[in-house]
């Protein structure tokens, strides 16, 4: 089915550089973070850990000046003296190296520090593998950052905060965290339109991964497709790619390979097993072809759709799961019940859309396969719903200015508060907890 052309006020001219796929060549400081320098090489902000296996992980670096050739990486197990041989990196374009690490342990923390190729430090981090079942473990949620390209802009999310949640989350040392969405912001060009070039989602990319700050380079970063990313289906493929083509790039995902439960080709979802653990990562937003966009083209709840193969995939892995806990990641569900109906198109309402179009089917599959818990953003709040045993939560917001309370929502219970969420996983116990920005604990509930 030809995609429908969507899109509010319309595109405005705009963005830096051109569509060069490997990058403009670095954007500047001002723009994506204060590089790490050395005499001929400088990186653009921190390094980025990205799907980590059982026996290594990936490390995506961007470069302020300089060739990626000039660049080697290196690993030790933390605690240990000996780092391996350093090697040099895959290059993915004019400003960007990339290393897969292998051969390392499961479970364990690997500290990794990459280096000039004449030996000069430029950044030291430390990454955990993929645990086995077994291990006890903690991973974080944020949603709806909404970085966009040009940061004196004021209608979108606020890097401070985002900076000041990953803060507070790095601290907490989780072996991985996840994005649940709309982590990129575009309302400078529009109301859900498609950016314009190429180069104006590169450097919302970089915005976002410098807002990260040092938490990056700690812990690894898993992302869910958003209605703001630039890649819903009813752009057409050329818009679609503009911004694909950037996210492959600059915010690597696993991919249909990666893990043994497989995924997209385009890594816009995928699953795997952590300890005892399964997570579960679907896009809404990239295989519904119909335009949702509030009172403008409001669309209907029925009309959210996951796309074949995406939907035979998702009730293959849960049927095939043998991990004890279960859980589902995506932006929204797939359909909607908020208090209105323009927000009820637009995919709100959280656990009150159970039983709508698409999603009574996966609910359905959900509890006959055993998933405890749907974690979801795009309503920019904490709350938790249970419905037939299986709860809907939702982490809160980490940079969006809008807060959106029962008369768009229409939950009875809900915290309008900037935070994120730490998820304890133990092999008899998961723990879910909601954390404000800057400390406190809003909500928390266990799951036996």
């Amino acid at each position: 089915m030809a995609p429908i052309a969507c899109g509010g006020l319309g595109a405005k001219p705009g963005g830096s550089g051109g569509d060069n796929a490997a990058g403009d060549g670095g954007a500047s400081p001002g723009e994506a973070g204060p590089p790490s320098t050395s005499a001929d090489v400088a990186l653009l902000g921190t390094p980025m850990i990205f799907a980590p296996t059982t026996s290594g992980f990936g490390l995506n670096a961007v470069l302020a000046k300089g060739d990626p050739r000039a660049l080697v990486a290196r690993v030790r197990a933390q605690g240990t003296a000996a780092w391996s041989d350093a090697f040099p990196p895959e290059v993915r374009g004019t400003d960007i190296a990339q290393w897969t690490f292998r051969d390392l342990l499961p479970g364990r923390r690997y500290d990794y520090e990459v280096l000039t190729a004449a030996g000069t430090s430029l950044y030291t981090g430390s990454a955990v593998t993929q645990r086995l079942p077994g291990d006890a473990f903690t991973f974080a949620l944020i949603s709806d950052s909404h970085i966009g390209a040009d940061l004196s802009f004021t209608n979108q999310g606020d890097p401070a905060i985002l900076k000041n949640v990953s803060a507070d989350l790095g601290k907490a040392a989780p072996d991985f965290f996840m994005n649940l969405g709309d982590m990129l912001d575009f309302h400078q060009y529009g109301f859900n339109d498609p950016p314009t070039t190429g180069s104006i989602t590169r450097l919302a990319y970089l915005n976002y991964r410098n807002s990260l700050g040092d938490t990056l380079g700690h812990v690894a970063h898993y992302g869910v497709i958003g209605n703001w990313e630039g890649e819903n289906g009813c752009y057409t493929a050329d818009e679609i790619a503009r911004s694909q083509q950037q996210r492959l790039l600059y915010l690597p995902a696993p991919g249909s390979s990666t893990y043994p439960e497989g995924g997209s080709s385009a890594q816009d979802y995928f699953a795997f097993t952590w300890g005892d653990a399964l997570f579960v990562v679907l896009n809404v937003m990239g295989y519904t072809p119909t335009p949702h966009l509030l009172s403008r083209n409001p669309g209907v709840p029925t009309d959210w759709t996951l796309g074949s193969a995406q939907l035979v995939w998702f009730e293959n892995t849960l049927a095939n799961a043998t991990a004890k806990w279960r859980f589902v990641f995506i932006h929204h569900t797939v359909g909607g019940a908020a208090a209105n109906d323009d927000d009820s198109a637009y995919g709100r309402g959280g656990g009150r859309a159970a039983y709508v179009g698409e999603q009574a089917k996966i609910h359905q599959w959900m509890g006959q396969y055993g998933v405890q818990i749907f974690f979801y953003g795009h309503d920019h709040v904490f709350t938790d719903m249970v419905v037939d045993g299986i709860h809907y939560t939702l982490p809160g917001s980490a940079g969006a200015p809008w807060m959106f309370g029962q008369g768009q929502t229409g939950y009875a219970q809900s915290w309008l508060e900037s935070g994120w969420s730490r998820v304890t996983v133990r092999p008899d116990v998961v723990n879910v907890q909601f954390l404000k920005m800057g400390g406190g604990l809003l909500y928390e509930y266990t799951l036996p």
